[in-house]
Formats: C-alpha cells, sequence, structure tokens
C-alpha cells in the first residue's frame, strides 16, 4: 500500500489531475483488501463479499459526488466529514437487502453513469503550491491505516460488512482531501472525476471476485482480474477532463 498511494501521488503531480485521479480510481486498495480477506477466510467468502461491496461502492460514488460539491463551500475536514456520513448511510441501508449479484451491477452502472453525467465542472485551475516534505509518507501513512484496519475488522465483521467496506474510498478520500487542502477545490473536483472514470473497471473487479476466485488459485484469479481492468478502465481514458 505505502508505494501504491506514494507513485499515485508522484502520477498526480507529474500527469495532473484528471489522469492521475484516474490510475488512483484502479483496485489498488479494495484489490489488496479482497485478497487477503481470499487468503485468510477462503475463496466462497471473498466471493460471498461481493454483492455487498457493490452496494457499497455505490456509497463511494456519491461520497465523490457530495465532496466535490461541497468542497467550493466548505474546507477539507467538514466536507470530508460529511461526505463519509453519506457513505455510511448507503453502507446501513444495504444492511440485510436481499438483491442479486446482477441487480447490484446494475444499479451500481446506473448511479456511476449518472453521478459521471452530472459531475460538478471546475471553474479553473487548481492552486499550485509545493508540497510540505511530510507530504508522500504521510499519505502513505493514511492509506495503510485504513487498509490494515479493515482487513483485520473482516475476522469480526462478516462477509456483509466485509464487502460494504471494501470499496471504502481510502485512496479516493486520501487524495480528495490532500488535494483540496493543498491546491484547492477544483483540483479536488478534477482528481475525484478522473477517480470515478475508473469505476468501470471497478465493477468488472468486482464481477469478476464473485466468478473468478471460487473457481481457480487464489493468486491467478486476482492476476487476471488486475489486467482485465486495466484493459476495461483503458476505455475510459479517452474522457478525462
Amino acid at each position: 500500500m505505502p508505494p501504491l498511494i506514494a507513485g499515485v501521488t508522484l502520477a498526480v503531480r507529474k500527469w495532473g489531475e484528471g489522469l492521475g485521479g484516474w490510475i488512483g480510481g484502479f483496485p489498488w486498495v479494495a484489490g489488496p483488501i479482497s485478497f487477503f480477506i481470499a487468503l485468510e477466510h477462503g475463496p466462497l467468502f471473498a466471493a460471498s463479499t461481493i454483492t455487498s461491496a457493490l452496494l457499497g461502492s455505490v456509497g463511494t460514488i456519491l461520497f465523490a459526488l457530495v465532496y466535490s460539491v461541497l468542497s467550493s463551500r466548505l474546507s477539507w475536514l467538514p466536507t470530508v466529514l460529511i461526505s463519509y456520513v453519506v457513505f455510511f448511510i448507503v453502507a446501513i441501508l444495504s444492511l440485510g437487502s436481499t438483491i442479486s449479484l446482477v441487480s447490484a451491477v446494475i444499479l451500481n452502472l446506473v448511479v456511476l453513469t449518472a453521478v459521471l453525467y452530472f459531475f460538478p465542472k471546475p471553474k479553473g485551475k487548481g492552486e499550485v503550491r509545493k508540497q510540505p516534505v511530510y507530504d508522500i509518507p504521510l499519505r502513505m501513512l493514511v492509506a495503510t491505516f485504513f487498509v490494515v484496519l479493515l482487513t483485520q475488522a473482516a475476522d469480526y465483521l462478516g462477509p456483509t460488512w466485509s464487502g460494504i467496506l471494501t470499496p471504502f474510498p481510502i485512496m479516493t478520500s486520501t487524495l480528495a482531501v490532500f488535494t483540496h487542502s493543498q491546491q484547492g477545490s477544483d483540483a479536488a473536483v478534477r482528481i475525484l472525476y478522473g477517480l470515478l472514470l475508473a469505476g468501470y473497471g471497478f465493477v468488472a473487479f468486482l464481477v469478476g471476485v464473485a466468478m473468478l476466485v471460487p473457481q481457480m488459485s487464489v493468486g491467478a484469479a486476482y492476476g487476471i482480474l488486475t489486467v482485465g481492468t486495466m484493459v476495461i478502465n483503458g476505455i475510459t481514458i479517452k474522457l478525462i477532463r
């Protein structure tokens, strides 16, 4: 996790918020969480979390929308706290849901497409500021803490909550908060839009976990899913603002 968050941060600085956000939208966080859940609890347990994960992903999509809308009016702390509340409202509403995998996929794709269509447009370029020397180490620490916390929590939460929390917006909120605080709202909006564009590959990744992981070795399955996600997300790269 630490090299991943550092790499995405450097990608943002080199290629801009849109492309950097798109790179950050790959399942860098949910993938390792799902992978270690499969290793520790078995492929069937990992596959059983996917319907809940798709519902949790809806919460992450709405997190990004709410953050982008509020970021021009509020500072990063109240913005991220309110956005987290929205995620957990979706998570709580998802508990006990009897929705099928197919219905969860359709719901996720409909919400993602609608949010991308109505997503706020940045009004200008973000403020360019020199980042402090502790910037990347702090991002690495925050993101890694959340990954370890969520992975270990699977021992106590069971497949439903484990699934819902798999797409918890760790990468999303880390990138959004640091970008918002350092470069302003417009830069945060661009990075969140890029993150959401990678959502189609993320949905494909989750569906692949449900279909492939119980059928083959864990390493081979997640290797195939990683490549497949990159191919699908490659189609969306032209839509980056």
